[in-house]
């Protein structure tokens, strides 16, 4: 087919001619949540002359004009890859050479294992709790601002629920938490089965667990409010809702799986992957952020109250929570059934899908972020696991 669009020349009145494309519904496609769909003229300008049809093939105009959208995601998210952690690791290096130097004014010669100390000390402090508050936070912010502001997507509009009820939101909590109690345990049986293998997918050293209690309301500020409120709008707000121009289920499943390698984590990721499909679809379903933050909350919220009680030993308090938090996510288990068979997920066209994943997988940029991610992983993974230094 050529990749030139045919469409009758506007000599006539406009009902002679045919109606005009919706640019809100340009594949006239009920399975998707129409005030959340972008205005396909931004891609196709020409969608707007009455007449016009929208072959099932993309043009070569149309599939460049997608994929600058693609690179344009795949460069903000490049960017705060490269610019996060280089702030964090020069933060960091910086912090530990300090502290170093005050020490050795205070002390002289410092002993053999003082790095070590110096990191088990930093471990059980908020200083990464606040450096992860101020850059990935600041950073996350920023990256979504600056993109939607690029892509041309109002900030305002994306906090603008539409049909959201109490009891509704009740329900996508419950289903998070479901989701979190089963990923959980999928996690647990895949860490076991890789490290009888002699393959660490995660080191428990590596967790910053905070002692004091400025630390703990650090960290649970930082996991409860900060973190569900920024990567949502980075993630749902910037990423997903420009992923979606042309296909809500590519936009909701890519940015999800997006979500789940940006973690560098593989246990994390069945996480973050599985509740990411929930997140993308409550915003997309209800054109707005503020479903998708509460339940990344409440996954939070429930992850550092029970971490919090088992770390100190409050067996009556955990047992209590244990037994709420099953309660929940068996209701969960109802409503995600209740998802997957009657409400379910944006199904793509036949056309939707020729402008969903191929497009995708040869924008440049998104590409690379994909690589950036996945790389650390599996760096990570090779590091725990002693094979590299």
């Amino acid at each position: 087919m050529s990749d030139e669009y045919f469409y009758i020349v506007n000599t006539a009145e406009p009902e002679a001619i045919g109606e005009m494309p919706d640019p809100q519904d340009p594949f006239d496609n009920p399975s998707e949540f129409h005030s959340y769909q972008c205005d396909y003229g931004n891609i196709l300008p020409e969608i707007r002359v009455p007449g016009f049809h929208l072959p099932r093939l993309p043009g070569g105009r149309e599939r460049s004009r997608i994929r600058r959208f693609h690179n344009i995601v795949g460069g903000f998210l490049v960017g705060h890859f490269l610019v996060s952690n280089a702030i964090a690791i020069g933060l960091v290096l910086g912090i530990k050479e300090l502290v170093a130097m005050v020490d050795r004014s205070a002390a002289g010669e410092l002993p053999h294992n003082y790095n070590d100390l110096l990191i088990d000390y930093l471990d059980h402090s908020t200083m990464w709790i606040v450096l992860s508050l101020l850059v990935y936070g600041i950073c996350n912010v920023l990256v979504a601002v600056f993109g939607c502001k690029a892509t041309k997507i109002p900030i305002p509009n994306l906090f603008r629920t539409k049909d959201l009820t109490p009891w509704l939101m009740f329900a996508y909590i419950c289903a998070a938490l479901c989701i979190q109690g089963v990923t959980g345990v999928a996690a647990s049986l895949m860490v076991d089965l890789f490290d009888a293998g002699g393959i660490l997918l995660f080191d428990e050293n590596d967790a910053i667990v905070p002692t004091s209690v400025r630390g703990i309301i650090m960290s649970f500020i930082y996991s409860v409010i900060v973190a569900p409120i920024t990567e949502e709008m980075l993630m749902r707000g910037f990423v997903q809702k420009n992923l979606s121009r042309t296909n809500q289920h590519f936009g909701i499943i890519m940015t999800a799986f997006i979500f789940g390698i940006w973690h560098e984590n593989v246990p994390q990721f069945l996480l973050a992957f599985a509740a990411g499909c929930l997140f993308g679809y409550v915003a997309a379903r209800h054109d707005s952020l503020v479903p998708a933050i509460i339940c990344h909350m409440s996954i939070n919220f429930a992850a550092e109250v029970l971490n919090y009680f088992e770390e100190h030993e409050l067996e009556i308090a955990l047992g209590i929570g244990n037994f709420i938090y099953a309660a929940l996510a068996l209701i969960g288990l109802v409503v995600i059934i209740k998802l997957l068979i009657v409400d379910r997920f944006p199904r793509a066209t036949v056309a939707q899908q020729e402008r969903g994943v191929r497009i995708a997988m040869s924008s440049p940029l998104i590409l690379l972020i994909i690589i950036c991610h996945i790389g650390a992983t599996v760096l990570y993974i090779l590091r725990v696991s002693g094979i590299v230094a």
